[in-house]
């Protein structure tokens, strides 16, 4: 199908299905998702996964942003709009033999975080609060598909490992070996620390504010059963990859956590390591997809800072060990 085409067959099954009409504007990202703009200004985004998608995780994630709206969390959330059959998916057919399910999620106002040139102390601050509030908000929260295996799973960053072959520069081969190992170097450990529901993804990208103030979070297709602290390693990993500053923002936003979530010994003590592993995990990615799509606008854009990040924290290990977290 062309784009033209997709789009038609979408804005279909939105009518028949939802009774929504309007217009829709592809979203940027490696996932088929739409905005829909309605003729009285209300926006939806609306989101197709292909059938290998098991229903049992969508259903996770209503059910999780369900509690966790009900929680008084802070921030906005997604909320998931059942369709008139009263179901949180819908099947729809836009390429000849593949089946696919689409959603429709409620629109949060907002701008990424990712688009503000200049993050003040005091927002970087309050990330580090709301991650926290975010965790202490699902501690409650399970659901047996949250238990469940996927490449972002940080717990299982070891699953990328037989990538390095695909590394043809021994110099990065071996920092991505590094990488690796300095994450295996706590993986024994990982079972022994405070474990819940966690975001998953909490890059710049998924942080929406408003008027200078957070307001939102967004995309939980990664989220799962995780040590607790993992949510608070990935978000410091990506404000590190884009920041001028890195170990001062990221202290700014672990002290910002600790205001709500004290720290144990034993996670403090792995966050650079699964800095490290997230880190190791983004670029074996990229290394995979090349083999599938090399031109692929949205699949490469964080791989340099990546890889920057990565040789920065080796060379800095080279004189401590923990940089005072």
């Amino acid at each position: 199908m062309t784009a033209a085409a997709v789009e038609k067959t979408v804005l279909q099954c939105l009518s028949e299905n939802y009774g929504l009409s309007g217009t829709l504007k592809r979203l940027s990202g490696e996932n088929l998702n739409y905005l829909l703009s309605l003729k009285n200004g209300s926006r939806f985004v609306v989101k197709i996964v292909d059938e290998d998608m098991p229903p049992a995780v969508v259903e996770m994630e209503f059910q999780a942003l369900k509690y966790a709206n009900s929680s008084n969390f802070s921030l906005q959330l997604p909320k998931i709009r059942e369709n008139k059959q009263e179901n949180i998916e819908t099947g729809i057919i836009i390429r000849i033999n593949a089946k696919h399910r689409l959603r429709v999620v409620n629109f949060i106002e907002g701008d990424e975080l990712e688009t503000l040139s200049d993050i003040s102390v005091k927002m970087l601050e309050n990330v580090g609060k709301s991650i926290a509030r975010f965790n202490i908000a699902m501690q409650g929260f399970d659901h047996p598909a949250a238990h469940r295996s996927h490449r972002w799973n940080l717990v299982e960053t070891g699953q990328h490992k037989d990538k390095l072959s695909l590394v043809a520069e021994p110099e990065k081969r071996a920092l991505l070996e590094w990488g690796f190992d300095t994450w295996e170097g706590v993986e024994s450990t990982l079972g022994k620390l405070p474990w819940q529901f966690i975001h998953g993804d909490l890059n710049r990208e998924n942080i929406l504010v408003e008027k200078g103030r957070l307001c939102g979070l967004v995309d939980f297709g990664d989220s799962c059963m995780n040590p607790t602290v993992c949510d608070l390693a990935i978000a410091i990993t990506y404000f590190m990859m884009d920041g001028q500053n890195l170990l001062e923002d990221a202290q700014v936003i672990i002290e910002g956590y600790e205001k709500i979530r004290p720290l144990g010994e034993s996670e403090r003590a792995v966050l650079l390591p699964l800095v490290c592993g997230r880190l190791a995990t983004s670029i074996a990615v990229s290394q995979s997809r090349r083999l599938i799509d090399p031109d692929n606008p949205n699949w490469f854009n964080g791989e340099d800072s990546a890889w920057l990040l990565l040789h920065q924290l080796r060379n800095l290990l080279r004189y401590s060990d923990s940089f005072g977290w």
